[in-house]
């Protein structure tokens, strides 16, 4: 691992396509690595189908829960703010990690966008809330996460993604029954740059982004990148990865929210708080109110959905 930890203008290809893999790797890069003022790594990484929610938001507002597990997509939460994206592998995760002091949202979009565009002929264009449009649709989303000595600033290109896939993962049924002062995504039509030229792909976007950020960084050692499997340094990515495969991190840091659902007229409203329904107002019409109170909100998820004559409910 150390080899890949040393400093300077570098870049390095995930052979990994698993979501939880991938934002191990970047947050053990981002705190380990040698970063050098004035110099960037650029961590270019894509994933098997998942969603991906901001650090601060809450996947039942976000996404279609029980889709996803019916369709085995993987969801996971990472690090960074913002909000949430569907990724499968047409889909290319971009990385720019630099010290806190070289941190530069808008730098880093111009230099994506001025690339893509001279390379494919097209128009990007990076707007006020740091996504990327071609005309009115968005190709790229952009979160950060900065602490006191690094920060990484991350987004993504839709090349070729399934875009239906898309809207059904990102299609929640919920949002409406949710009071929640989380951090909402804005919805926004779509576009895969694919779709408005046929050559752009996977391995052309790659080769064109190494070549142009070491002229972007007036890097010399332009064979300065490598592609690495992350499985190889699993000993030193394992903690961060079972964080974010764990129960406390994907659902009990969403923040606090209310789940309001209606029986006979009457409004029946849940409290919960660390993921868990902590008091419950309406509830003397539900029998079995012992079951849901004290219990993790996705654990009975599918009890509450079931709220009924036969069930819950007198």
């Amino acid at each position: 691992m150390q080899s890949i930890l040393r400093g300077g203008n570098r870049v390095l290809i995930s052979r990994s396509t698993n979501v939880y893999t991938n934002l191990a790797l970047e947050r053990y890069l981002a705190e380990n690595i040698k970063h050098q003022p004035k110099t960037r790594l650029l961590l270019l990484w894509r994933n098997k189908p998942c969603v991906v929610i901001g650090r601060y938001q809450n996947p039942f507002i976000e996404c279609d829960i029980k889709d996803l597990g019916e369709k085995q997509i993987d969801l996971a939460r990472r690090y960074s703010g913002g909000g949430t994206c569907y990724h499968d592998l047409g889909n290319l995760n971009i990385t720019v990690l630099t010290t806190r002091e070289d941190y530069n949202r808008k730098k880093n979009l111009q230099w994506i966008t001025s690339t893509v565009n001279k390379a494919f002929n097209l128009t990007l264009y990076v707007t006020d809330r740091d996504d990327i449009f071609l005309d009115a649709y968005k190709v790229t989303g952009s979160a950060s996460r900065l602490e006191r000595l690094y920060a990484y600033h991350h987004f993504t290109l839709l090349i070729n993604a399934d875009l239906n896939e898309l809207r059904r993962s990102l299609k929640s049924n919920d949002r409406r029954h949710i009071t929640s002062k989380a951090t909402s995504s804005v919805p926004s039509s779509v576009l895969n740059l694919s779709d408005r030229n046929n050559s752009i792909t996977y391995e052309k976007t790659i080769e064109l982004l190494i070549k142009n950020f070491f002229e972007w960084n007036n890097e010399k050692n332009t064979s300065n990148y490598d592609y690495i499997d992350p499985l190889l340094y699993y000993e030193q990515i394992k903690n961060f990865e079972n964080e974010l495969k764990s129960e406390k991190f994907l659902h009990q840091a969403t923040p606090p929210f209310v789940y309001t659902i209606e029986y006979k007229k009457q409004k029946i409203e849940m409290f919960v708080t660390n993921g868990i329904i902590t008091s419950i107002k309406g509830d003397d019409i539900i029998i079995e109110k012992q079951n849901l109170l004290g219990k993790l909100f996705h654990v009975v998820y599918d009890n509450i959905k079931k709220i009924n004559t036969n069930s819950l409910s007198k």
